[in-house]
């Protein structure tokens, strides 16, 4: 009975954010004849590991702060409703930070070159940990405060497709910025949507996210903004390393998935709408994320 709770924690519909970038990134780089398996299969555990320490750490932190209420559309705490304890939770907290720790050590142990590039990660890899469980976890959690936003761009944009291409390719791709920052404003709209939808109930417990602080038209106004942008830097970074049609092809094909979620969105009524655009717009962003890799390695 446990099992159900701690995989219902797990919200593995989110996970696939962290396989889009980093698979994104290797079939970039194996489009070029660089990158191995063993590094991609590191890079995936590693962001894995460090997503599901997110997840558990929301749950954590927003059952401490009592974030649930009657208002709430999106899925319960389970540490909240006492489906496990605060004690179980932490303890898995603890066991998700050292295998992100362990898995990503490896990682860039292998994977980089000489101690500079080597303590950068390092240092990079701590702060991932770090920023997984300060979300909604401490005196000053971040996600808050409206930085959640930025820095889910950050992490699920330029350090997942940025860094794990550096990683696969050891060349910076000024290129891959593009496509970083075009990962990581999808993401943030996977964010934004989260957020839609629980609007009053955050606003009403402290919790200040961008929706909450914008109000719900110009946190859709911000939501069409953030894929629109996405999709034209997609759109560059495919002009920028045309290598043949076929790029251009499966880049048009999930256009008109976007043009539907965001007349769905814009057209919102119902809050509890919000919920089945968000796990649209995950299958979206990892569908737009196969067309550019898989366009790129044809």
């Amino acid at each position: 009975m446990k099992l159900r709770y701690w995989l219902y924690a797990i919200r593995f519909q989110t996970l696939l954010l962290s396989f889009s970038g980093i698979t994104l990134s290797f079939l970039i780089s194996k489009s070029q004849g660089l990158g191995d398996f063993m590094t991609y299969f590191l890079c995936l555990f590693t962001a894995i590991f460090l997503q599901i320490l997110a997840n558990f750490s929301n749950d954590y932190g927003d059952s401490i702060q009592g974030i649930d209420n009657h208002y709430r559309i999106g899925p319960k705490r389970i540490v909240q409703r006492g489906l496990i304890s605060l004690l179980a939770m932490k303890r898995a907290i603890n066991i998700f930070s050292i295998l992100s720790f362990l898995s990503g050590i490896f990682l860039i142990y292998k994977s980089t070159k000489g101690p500079f590039i080597f303590l950068i990660y390092f240092m990079g890899l701590l702060i991932c940990i770090y920023s997984s469980i300060k979300y909604t976890i401490g005196p000053y959690p971040y996600g808050y405060m409206g930085m959640g936003d930025l820095f889910v761009l950050i992490f699920f944009g330029l350090v997942s497709v940025e860094g794990s291409y550096f990683l696969y390719t050891h060349v910076f791709s000024s290129e891959m910025l593009f496509l970083s920052l075009s990962i990581g404003f999808l993401s943030l709209s996977v964010l934004n949507v989260n957020n839609m939808r629980d609007i009053k109930n955050d606003y009403e417990n402290g919790k200040y996210t961008i929706a909450g602080i914008l109000g719900i038209k110009y946190a859709k106004l911000y939501h069409i903004f953030s894929i629109l942008i996405s999709i034209f830097l997609g759109g560059w970074f495919i002009y920028l390393t045309y290598k043949n049609i076929y790029q251009w092809f499966f880049f048009i094909l999930s256009i008109p998935f976007f043009a539907q979620h965001l007349k769905k969105i814009f057209f919102m009524k119902n809050h509890k709408g919000f919920t089945s655009e968000l796990k649209k717009l995950v299958l979206i962003t990892f569908f737009y994320s196969m067309c550019i890799g898989f366009g790129s390695f044809i």
